[in-house]
């Protein structure tokens, strides 16, 4: 945890001062004191909820097999190992740039380096034909028009 329980008490002092003023204006000098009460501890509590907050993200340990973060062992390897996992495409790329664009279509390659068809076939839309004549769109749009 970051800081003692001074930082708590001054949160609580903080607390109580101002919820007592701010109940003091409306209410009698008892309930405005319970009132501050009750300030106190609620900002005590939360001071101390901050602290342990704090304390868990600006000090990070890890509990694993004993070893933490903080460990003399751990600081040396820290940052020293990624470990990352790609898909093997590593072999296919390098041929596109030996081979430039005849690689990915399978000329000039050993029938081993060629891939199976895929079963991809480029999108061919349906050509548009008009059915009705131009006047006749014509009338159309003036009789939307005029309503």
């Amino acid at each position: 945890m970051i800081g003692n329980y001074r930082i708590n008490l001054g949160a609580g002092i903080v607390g109580f001062i101002l919820t007592f003023f701010v109940a003091y204006s409306s209410n009698v000098l008892m309930t405005s004191l319970i009132r501050g009460l009750i300030g106190f501890v609620a900002w005590f509590v939360l001071a101390y909820g901050l602290r342990w907050g704090l304390g868990l993200l600006l000090n990070p340990s890890v509990e694993g097999n004993g070893y933490g973060y903080d460990s003399p062992g751990a600081q040396e390897l820290r940052g020293s190992q990624v470990d990352i996992k790609l898909e093997d495409d590593g072999q296919e790329l390098n041929d596109l740039l030996k081979h430039g664009q005849n690689a990915s279509s399978g000329e000039n390659l050993p029938p081993s380096e060629t891939k199976a068809p895929t079963g991809f076939a480029p999108l061919d839309p349906p050509k548009l034909v008009r059915t009705k004549e131009p006047e006749e769109l014509a009338q159309a749009v003036r009789h939307l028009t005029d309503k």
